[in-house]
């Protein structure tokens, strides 16, 4: 509908994608050379339908890929137009932005700029809605006039767009051969209870298991057994969700035979909820192979980068894993899954490692699909701990658990542990002086909260000695963290470098790969530009994608990390200034595409004035008064720009004299302490080495209570 936010999704989406946003009804105005109120008023609206539905032929024909186009709302009201939309539907994405009605009733009550309908917009919206569900094949729920922070519709709008394209599909990594996964079964009735929790109960998993048949709206909460619930209130649940976490959902609609509560005559019912979840774009549907094979395949045909969980559950106790029926099982959901999902029940601990042989044998087949197979009951929780594809996982912060023995994530690692699974591993910080470093609290906090037996230390040398070179090589080194001033030391001991660590010529994060031989290898990263570009980032206006300029202090090793930053962010100027300019014309020389310009003087600006500045240096070598020994004179000419970001990678102490500056003078000016840039890059580090994300809010909470007591 006209007023749903068709631009600034579109926008939005075309500057996540890299892709030109073309509005079709601007194309219009522009061909015909003339507003589209006026062409209606002068032609009439039959004119202009006919005249909108060629526009349309046209731009598909001129840019048939790879182009976000914004099409009028009353396109659908001609067969014509609907039938050109049906048939790009079945090679790309027709997208329908669904906003609130009385959002949009409340928006267009005060546009003027195009026609009137001639009819209530209530009528308008309700004649139309068929014809939009006929034509589209995704559905994108626009929230962001109800509240949500700009950045986090932002966010949603990427995943979900780069999902359904195909640019970059929202897929758990670790759903891989020798990795493992897991999945958060959410079973509250209603998604909203879950929100204000949501870091903490996803701490470690790879994906939220949607438990469809569980929700229940505010007038059914009392309802027990067998349910329904509506396809709008399960699309409101979905949007809410979407609006928290980028996890990945498999969307899960569990029948009562097979352990959930969701009526097993429904099948249609169960299949239109289906087809919303596609149309959501979710990421993974579960599927029974009960239902039958018609409509599974007609699920199939129309799924798109949606991956089906082909599952079956037995709660029996009489499915034998070295039997026949669990071998036919297989192969039905074979016919129909990218997963394969087979649940049984224990009655004795053997009955799990005749599962965990099962699964051994069927995925021993080169190409053979992932398996996901686990036994019911407190008897089969070490199926659950031994399981390495998608295990669900509960969470004590939830109303009650999925299934009977379902485990958490922090007693399955602590499991694995116990069992030989998860050997603890050792990780360092190397450098000095170190001794005041926030690292070791950043990750063995995560650690303890991930219920990870890892332990992360200091380890202070005057050199890159055979101390650190044993370090690194023994059995037990599961990575390290590089300071200064060892980050270009320790490049000749590693076997291989990021194109990141390459090009900016230093390495803080050192990695240990293992070969599917056994044997090991020494990777060195860095994750400085990446703290530094998620900092800024996270500041910056919802639809800025790049800056006129920015400033660097300094020239050293981490000068070097805020350059590559600044370019990923398409800054067009970097100005650069350091006391000493042999060190400074290196880093112009080790960046020539970076458009890097000396200053000789802060403040002296040969075009537009820095909205990024960024200083490198010690907080003790820059100071706000001139003739201080020793420092760097801060001009308040800095902050001529009307606002920007101002960054001081020094941590130490908590306002910097350019941060006290930025406050001072730079009204506009959002400020970031260097703390804040060592979380973000730590999260990439501790992301690196474990394969799990970090669980960011009790990290940053622990390491800034400690920051601010010291």
């Amino acid at each position: 509908m006209r007023g749903s936010g068709k631009t600034h999704i579109g926008e939005l989406s075309a500057l996540s994608l890299g892709w030109p946003f073309l509005d079709a009804d601007k194309h219009f105005e522009k061909k015909f050379q003339i507003g589209i109120k006026e062409f209606v008023a002068k032609n009439g609206w039959p004119a202009f339908r006919e005249a909108e539905t060629e526009t349309l032929k046209e731009l598909l024909k001129d840019h048939p890929t790879e182009h976000v186009i914004s099409l009028g709302g009353g396109i659908v009201e001609t067969p014509a137009a609907r039938d050109v939309l049906k048939a790009y539907s079945k090679k790309g994405p027709v997208v329908c932005i669904v906003r609130d009605i009385e959002e949009i009733v409340t928006y267009l009550g005060a546009e003027t700029a195009r026609p009137a309908y001639g009819e209530p917009i209530e009528d308008v919206c309700n004649r139309r809605a068929p014809w939009y569900a006929e034509v589209c094949n995704y559905e994108f729920s626009n929230n962001s006039n109800s509240g949500p922070d700009p950045k986090t519709v932002a966010q949603e709008v990427s995943r979900f767009f780069k999902h359904v394209t195909g640019q970059n599909p929202n897929h758990a990594p670790n759903l891989a051969h020798g990795k493992r996964s897991y999945f958060l079964s959410l079973t509250f009735p209603d998604i909203n209870l879950a929100l204000p929790h949501i870091d903490e109960i996803t701490a470690g998993v790879d994906a939220l298991e949607l438990r469809v048949d569980l929700l229940r709206d505010q007038d059914s909460f009392d309802k027990i057994g067998s349910y329904i619930p509506s396809k709008a209130y399960v699309a409101s649940q979905l949007a809410a969700l979407r609006l928290v976490t980028s996890l990945p959902i498999v969307f899960t609609v569990r029948t009562v035979s097979q352990g959930g509560s969701f009526p097993d005559t429904a099948e249609a019912e169960a299949f239109d909820l289906f087809d919303l979840a596609v149309r959501a774009g979710v990421e993974y549907i579960d599927v029974e192979i009960s239902w039958s094979a018609k409509r599974i395949s007609g699920l199939i045909s129309k799924k798109g980068q949606t991956k089906v969980i082909a599952s079956w559950h037995d709660w029996s106790g009489k499915l034998a894993w070295d039997g026949t029926e669990v071998r036919q099982k297989y192969q039905d959901a074979d016919k129909f899954g990218d997963i394969i999902k087979i649940v049984g029940k224990a009655n004795t601990l053997e009955d799990n490692f005749t599962l965990h042989s099962f699964v051994k044998k069927a995925t021993s087949t080169p190409g053979s699909k992932p398996v996901l197979a686990i036994n019911m009951g407190v008897a089969g929780q070490m199926s659950r701990i031994l399981n390495s594809t998608f295990s669900p996982v509960t969470h004590p912060l939830l109303p009650n658990k999925a299934a009977p023995g379902q485990l958490s994530f922090k007693e399955i690692q602590a499991a694995l542990s116990l069992i030989g699974q998860l050997p603890p591993q050792k990780y360092y910080l190397f450098g000095t002086p170190i001794s005041h470093s926030m690292s070791p609290t950043i990750h063995n906090t995560g650690f303890e909260n991930l219920g990870l037996p890892h332990k992360y230390e200091l380890l202070e040398t005057k050199a890159v000695d055979e101390q650190i070179k044993a370090t690194i090589t023994a059995p037990e080194f599961g990575g390290a963290s590089v300071t200064i001033p060892f980050k270009l030391d320790v490049i000749p001991l590693l076997d291989s470098l990021s194109p990141e660590a390459k090009t900016i010529g230093a390495v803080n994060t050192i990695i240990p790969i293992t070969k599917p031989d056994g044997s090991r290898t020494l990777h060195g990263d860095n994750t400085d530009w990446r703290g530094i570009r998620e900092a800024i980032l996270s500041r910056l206006p919802t639809r800025v994608t790049q800056t006129d300029a920015g400033l660097i202090i300094g020239a050293g090793g981490t000068s070097r990390a805020a350059i590559h930053a600044l370019q990923s962010l398409g800054t067009k100027k970097i100005y650069l200034f350091n006391r000493t300019r042999s060190s400074a014309q290196a880093l112009v020389d080790a960046f020539p595409d970076a458009k890097i310009e000396l200053v000789e003087n802060l403040g002296s600006w040969t075009g537009s004035p820095p909205t990024i500045v960024i200083s490198t240096v010690p907080a003790s070598a820059t100071a706000t008064e001139q003739d201080v020994t020793g420092a760097v004179y801060l001009p308040e000419s800095v902050f001529e720009a009307h606002s920007g970001i101002v960054m001081d990678m020094a941590y130490k102490p908590a306002e910097t004299p350019l941060l006290s500056l930025a406050k001072t003078v730079g009204k506009g000016w959002q400020t970031v302490r260097g703390v804040e840039v060592l979380l973000e890059q730590g999260y990439v580090q501790f992301e690196l080495w474990t394969g799990r994300r970090a669980p960011k809010k009790i990290v940053a909470e622990t390491v800034l209570r400690k920051y601010q007591s010291s």
